[in-house]
């Protein structure tokens, strides 16, 4: 760890081999692939580290306590001078990850929140601290208390016994063990650690950190400690070993894959229903709410660490010409993504695709539907996306074979029997969220509305329908209940009898009264035009093209003859008109 010159001792210029590439496209990485990922991440890590400093140092006047920076980067060059290793495992820890990312905002004026600049550069002495400590060094370092605590990255927790609130401490590691200096008074408080945790089944080992103490744990501005209780912990200890099992057995090379590359698993609470979420900066991180099963768990583990993959190959190589607007259809999210995030998708979609093509034949009697479903809705959602994906210009080469390279993946795990009422369910459920999709966030050529505005009040077929490519995001989000309904009644009857249905229009396109429903997803309109969830029922209750593929070409159409005539047109005879022009 050192400063200096241009070009200090250390520094690596990374290239991606080509095997490695390779196999990521393929699939599951090796551990060999794995260390080159990982070694770029630290390389960069290591960089985003100096930089932080050097711009810290114009930032003196506004960082308090903590205003010795050149302190505690000597302290952890002396570290890494005593145990490189261990201060290698302290920065790639995920949570110095998420703190980094937003420390070097901070410095450079472009905080994402109002998390004072002070606080957030003091954590680098917490890091420093974390390092000296698992080296075994002796040190006085002023460090952070936040939210009652003091944090050292994968080390564990002090709790600041007092009720009147304090920014900073004194933290020395003695002869004697290591001490807390608030307010005057020293203390050897107990260390709370970090809760490791060694998974182990037919020869492979995964070992990682359940992290509830990090302040920067959910990838956002710190927060409390969320400490589980001793049950809880069992829990989600219990669960790991279970999926590990399941991996191991079913799943060998993606457990391999985990083994490499897992780190950290953050539990998040029930309320927040986080089935996974990862972040760029945390690498071999993955938070999920509690699971019901070890086949969740292990679902989770193979589809969020896809995305700690990818970010480390956006590091090394280039994918595609994005300019970031979010402006694309993601079947599996509520809100446009852009190109970057079409292909983290699809990558980490496809390998639960895998993963349920294999599974679908191994779990209980109870689960195949499920099992099913979640293949099939998967495989068409991938399948989606590789279609807009093809032919893109905002590729490179390497872009292209990437998604190539899913397509002959996808093509590896055939739509073979699924049952048909399953396939229809998916059907309806993709249209419908299609639909709503467009309906949110899509906008429409105000001179195609304007045509076809006249040309249905002079009583004229439409001209011919051009798809719109404006995309204005909405802040709304959700699901639709008659989606919900559909899942629930082909993978879990006794769910979807508790639901039950409370809407005519849901309650009669379900037991297939097509008419009905149209006729109760109008009505609904007639009292709300903007209703997002009767236009997408009324679409796949017409089964209508217009609807179906430009429903807000429909709508604007509608509002705008209502504008002008001071009457809406009835709203399946306007789709069944535009039918002639959506072909």
């Amino acid at each position: 760890m050192t400063r200096g010159d241009a070009n200090p001792a250390g520094v690596t210029t990374h290239h991606l081999p080509r095997f490695v590439f390779d196999q990521i496209c393929d699939g599951s990485v090796s551990r060999e692939g794995i260390t080159v990922l990982r070694n770029g991440q630290y390389s960069l890590r290591k960089l985003r580290l100096r930089t932080f400093a050097e711009e810290a140092a114009a930032t003196v006047d506004q960082q308090g306590p903590f205003a010795e920076v050149e302190s505690a980067w000597d302290l952890l060059a002396e570290a890494e001078r005593t145990s490189p290793e261990v201060v290698e495992d302290v920065l790639m820890y995920p949570m110095v990850g998420v703190w980094l990312s937003r420390a070097l905002r901070q410095v450079l004026g472009m905080a994402l929140d109002t998390t004072p600049l002070w606080s957030e550069v003091g954590v680098f002495h917490l890091v420093a601290a974390a390092a000296a400590v698992r080296s075994g060094l002796l040190f006085e370092i002023v460090v952070p208390v936040v939210h009652g605590a003091v944090m050292l990255p994968s080390v564990g927790a002090f709790r600041i016994a007092t009720s009147f609130p304090v920014g900073h401490a004194i933290l020395r590691n003695t002869r004697h063990g290591l001490t807390l200096t608030v307010l005057g008074r020293t203390t050897s408080p107990p260390l709370e650690p970090v809760k490791r945790h060694r998974a182990a089944a037919r020869g492979r080992i995964v070992e990682l950190v359940f992290d509830d103490l990090d302040p920067y744990r959910e990838f956002t501005a710190p927060l409390p400690a969320g400490p589980l209780s001793d049950q809880e912990s069992a829990e989600w200890r219990k669960l790991m070993d279970e999926a590990w099992d399941l991996l191991t057995a079913c799943h060998p090379e993606c457990a391999d894959e985990l083994s490499a590359c897992l780190a950290a698993v953050v539990p998040l609470s029930v309320e927040q229903q986080v089935f996974a979420a990862s972040s760029t900066a945390a690498f071999g991180c993955i938070a999920m709410s509690p699971k019901r099963s070890a086949l969740e768990f292990a679902e989770a583990l193979v589809h969020e660490i896809q995305h700690s993959k990818v970010n480390a190959l956006l590091d090394l190589v280039v994918l595609c010409e994005d300019d970031d607007v979010c402006r694309f259809y993601a079947p599996w999210l509520d809100h446009p993504r852009p190109v970057t995030g079409l292909l983290h998708g699809l990558y980490a979609f496809c390998s639960v695709v895998e993963f349920w093509y294999l599974q679908r034949d191994l779990v209980p009697a109870s689960l195949v539907r499920r099992a099913h479903f979640n293949f099939a809705y998967r495989r068409h959602q991938v399948a989606q996306v590789v279609r807009t994906l093809s032919g893109a210009p905002e590729l490179t080469d390497l872009g292209r074979t990437f998604v190539a390279a899913v397509s002959v993946r996808l093509a590896a795990c055939p739509l073979l029997g699924v049952p048909g009422e399953v396939t229809e369910a998916i059907e309806w459920i993709i249209a419908a969220h299609r639909g709503v999709w467009r309906l949110r966030h899509v906008r429409p050529d105000e001179d195609v509305v304007a045509a076809l505005t006249d040309a249905w009040i002079e009583k004229r077929g439409p001209s011919r329908l051009c798809r719109a490519d404006l995309v204005a995001t909405s802040p709304e989000t959700g699901r639709t209940t008659l989606a919900t309904l559909i899942k629930a009644r082909v993978v879990d009857p006794e769910r979807f009898a508790a639901l039950g249905v409370v809407d005519d229009a849901e309650a009669a396109f379900l037991s297939g009264d097509m008419d009905r429903a149209a006729e109760c997803f109008t009505t609904r309109l007639d009292v709300a035009p903007e209703d997002v969830t009767a236009w997408s029922g009324l679409a796949l209750a017409l089964d209508s093209t217009a609807l179906r593929r430009l429903p807000e070409v429909v709508r604007a159409v509608r509002r705008s003859v209502a504008a002008s005539t001071g009457r809406a047109p009835d709203p399946g005879q306007l789709a069944a008109w535009l039918d002639q022009a959506a072909g």
